[in-house]
């Protein structure tokens, strides 16, 4: 007896694997999807930290200190201002700088957090 085409068992076998790959394929591009959006936050989060950090010696005082605020999608900015005391030699003189430590985090969502941290020199008054 000759078969010229599949066996029932044969498309059954067939379809199972292809939904095993099916599976995992549309897992796989779930989860890209999801680091995708979770990259999107962190970015977002990180320009809204470096725009905070840019206030500072603006509209937040450059002085030692903690301040915060909230922004306008309702994440949470926290900002702390310490000093470290450094002496630079002028021209022939002491000059007195102080030194700044700024410490920028935002937080968002379920307590995501991107911290940023530069330094900042001014004249001692």
């Amino acid at each position: 007896m000759k078969h010229n085409g599949f066996t029932l068992l044969e498309i059954l076998v067939a379809f199972t694997i292809m939904a095993v790959m099916l599976t995992t394929l549309l897992q796989a591009f779930g989860t890209g999807l999801r680091n995708l959006d979770r990259a999107q936050d962190y970015a977002i989060a990180t320009m809204q930290a470096r725009s905070v950090l840019e206030q500072v010696g603006s509209l937040i005082p450059l002085q030692p200190g903690e301040y915060d605020g909230e922004l306008d999608n309702g994440s949470r900015w926290h900002v702390v201002v310490a000093a470290r005391i450094a002496d630079a030699p002028g021209l022939g003189q002491a000059v007195d700088l102080i030194d700044y430590v700024v410490d920028v985090a935002v937080t968002w969502q379920d307590e995501r957090r991107v911290t940023l941290r530069t330094l900042r020199l001014a004249l001692r008054q």
